[in-house]
């Protein structure tokens, strides 16, 4: 489900709710959120911190759940799947073409603990575990 909660009326027991049944949270990583000194590190450690560093949210999903549509993004993108497991498909041919003139497919399992990289400009999208919720982490690199 694409469905947008309102932060501002959004109980945890409504959100708890939406995930289990099938909902995605998309959660940006920003000052003072819990993650954000590991985003620090890992800017400080590949040398691009301040406006120039990375980008990072945290998805987590129920239960077959697709937080956003077949689609590329405009810069590498590291994805480390942290609780469940996520099925991706991955553009594998027609590189720099129309999402309509793509034939091939890669189908890829992560499991806790994996890590995919998918290059900028390389087609994708993920579909949560059948039974289970499951929460990955995306670094956008600069």
């Amino acid at each position: 489900s694409q469905d947008m909660l309102d932060k501002e009326q959004t109980s945890y027991d409504d959100l708890t709710e939406y995930i289990a049944g099938g909902g995605s949270a998309i959660i940006p990583v920003i000052p003072g959120d819990y993650l954000h000194d590991t985003k620090e590190q890992i800017d400080h450690a590949l040398g691009v911190e301040g406006e120039f560093g990375t980008s990072m949210n945290v998805y987590h999903s129920g239960p077959s759940a697709v937080a956003l549509n077949i689609h590329y993004d405009a810069y590498p993108v590291i994805v480390l799947q942290l609780q469940g497991q996520k099925e991706w498909i991955i553009q594998n041919d027609n590189f720099g073409q129309n999402v309509n003139d793509i034939t091939d497919w890669r189908n890829v399992t992560l499991t806790a603990g994996d890590l995919l990289y998918i290059p900028k400009g390389v087609h994708h999208a993920a579909t949560g575990d059948p039974e289970h919720g499951s929460t990955h982490a995306t670094i956008g690199l600069p």
